[in-house]
Parts: structure tokens; sequence; C-alpha cells
């Protein structure tokens, strides 16, 4: 009997590329999210810092600069918050990508394993068969 063949194969291969194309995706969304988070995080260090700098100024032209700084800072971190919020939307849609691309993998390869054991069955009634033959020449001529 000729070897096992699965004719979906190059079909599984371009599943598992497609789901390896999705986690590469997905771990940049993770990497570009992460950034956000770092940036986030230094600008409100920066904030609390220049909160805590404010008092320490007497002389109104430092803190009017103070003040503007302070604002500007305030901008920054609610642009850097919608970043963040956008970047974690994007993430869960490269999850959900890469779900999608592991399932339909996951279908061809169970379907692989099924037709494997059922060349196996095959394989081995046709083994059987051909032993059976055998005896029964074997008893015929006995």
């Amino acid at each position: 009997m000729k070897k096992f063949q699965f004719r979906l194969e190059q079909v599984l291969q371009q599943r598992i590329k497609r789901e390896e194309a999705a986690l590469l995706e997905q771990a940049r969304a993770e990497q570009e999210c992460d950034r956000c988070q770092r940036e986030l995080a230094a600008s409100e260090r920066k904030l609390e810092e220049a909160l805590q700098a404010a008092t320490a100024f007497v002389r109104p032209d430092e803190q009017m600069q103070s003040l503007i700084y302070r604002e500007h800072l305030q901008q920054v971190i609610a642009r850097q918050r919608r970043l963040l919020q956008r970047s974690q939307e994007i993430l869960q849609l490269r999850q959900a990508a890469t779900m999608k691309a592991r399932q339909e993998r996951m279908v061809l390869e169970k379907l692989k394993e099924k037709k494997f054991r059922e060349y196996q069955e095959l394989e081995m009634y046709l083994e059987q068969r051909e032993i059976d033959e055998l005896a029964a020449l074997r008893f015929g001529r006995g």
C-alpha cells in the first residue's frame, strides 16, 4: 500500500504560516502596548515631580512657567492615554486574529489525524485480509 499522504497538506502549511504571522502581529501589538504604558508612566512621574517642585517657586514668572509646563504634561498624558487605549484595542484584535488562525489550523490538524487513523485502519484491514488469504491457501493445500 502506498505511503500516507494528506491531500490538504499545502492548505495546512498555509494555515500554519498564517498563525505564525498572526502571532508575530500580536507580539508587535503587545510591544506597542508596553511602550505606551511606559511612556504614560514616565509622563505621570514628570507631572508628579512638577507638582512637588511647584511649591518651591516663589516668583510669579517661575510659577507661571511651572503652570504652563504642568498643563503641557497634562495634555501629553491625555494624548498618551488615548494612544494606550487604541493600542490595547489593537492588541485585542490581534489576539482574536491569532485565536481564529489557531482554530483554523487545529481543524485541519484534527482532520489530518483522523485521515491518518483511517489510513492505518485500512492498512491493518488489508494486511489481515492478506494473512487470511495465505492461511486459506495453506489450509486448502494441506
